[in-house]
């Protein structure tokens, strides 16, 4: 809910991530302006995570096409983009939201 809410604003620039807990996947949400909302499925120790049938579909498909398709999947170009910005700059404070929702 609350990417979807942040993505109402066209030029924002932002990251969401839910913790998985136990039995329950975690996930990411990117959004950049020129790319759209992205999302994954995140490990414990925050990896993103591709189904095994989304990998099997991709193997049936162009062969040509899978560094791009796992590019898309695992949402290269948003970490790409979103990459400079989280480190908040030298010094910066950051803050942490916990037990939203």
């Amino acid at each position: 809910r609350l990417a979807n809410a942040l993505r109402s604003w066209p030029v924002l620039r932002f990251e969401v991530t839910e913790d998985p807990s136990e039995g329950v996947d975690g996930q990411r949400f990117s959004h950049v302006p020129q790319l759209g909302m992205w999302s994954g499925a995140t490990s414990a120790n925050g990896d993103i995570m591709v189904s095994e049938m989304r990998l099997r579909g991709l193997m049936e498909s162009d062969p040509g096409s899978i560094t791009s398709e796992l590019d898309n999947m695992l949402g290269t170009a948003w970490d790409d983009a979103l990459e400079p910005y989280r480190s908040g700059g030298d010094g910066a404070e950051v803050t942490w939201l916990r037990g939203v929702g």
